[in-house]
């Protein structure tokens, strides 16, 4: 067993880990803290794949921004009597059968690509050159700035919500 077989075990657990989590929680925060172990999961799977470009994308955008957009959500919802969000959800058997088939039909379709994976040889920075561009430092800059603001955001919510 070598060092990438371990590491692919371990992204692999925590995205089955935190899908379970994610999926069968009943507290809004934990499923937060689900789905970013999953979310990191599948980065750790890039890195660990030798794509250390997804690998950031995914948790600068995925991590960073969708999470970010959930608590948001999160803050507006309507609130139960105890002042946390309320969160119904069914886990029916219809639901069920639908997600088995969605994963069936995914096997099905992507058995003869894992089976027979076509090697591509590709620079680590070529992608980011084609991607971007000149304009990496730019658009990394753009992302602070975004992340600046987002934060002003959530200062100016919590000091309005205390009044």
């Amino acid at each position: 067993m070598s060092l990438t077989d371990i590491g692919l075990g371990v992204a692999i657990f925590a995205m089955v880990g935190g899908a379970l989590g994610a999926t069968l929680t009943r507290d809004v925060m934990r499923l937060v803290i689900s789905l970013g172990v999953f979310l990191l999961g599948v980065a750790g799977a890039f890195l660990v794949l030798g794509s250390p470009l997804l690998a950031v994308s995914q948790v600068f955008l995925y991590v960073g921004g969708v999470l970010v957009l959930v608590l948001f959500a999160l803050m507006v919802v309507r609130r139960a009597s105890g002042g946390r969000p309320e969160m119904e959800g069914r886990h029916d058997i219809g639901a069920a059968v639908i997600s088995l088939g969605v994963f069936a039909l995914l096997v099905v379709v992507l058995s003869p690509v894992v089976k027979d994976p076509a090697p591509v040889s590709v620079a680590p920075d070529a992608v980011a050159e084609v991607l971007l561009g000149s304009g990496v430092v730019s658009f990394e800059l753009a992302g602070a700035l975004l992340l600046a603001a987002l934060l002003a955001v959530l200062v100016i919510v919590k000091g309005g919500a205390e009044r």
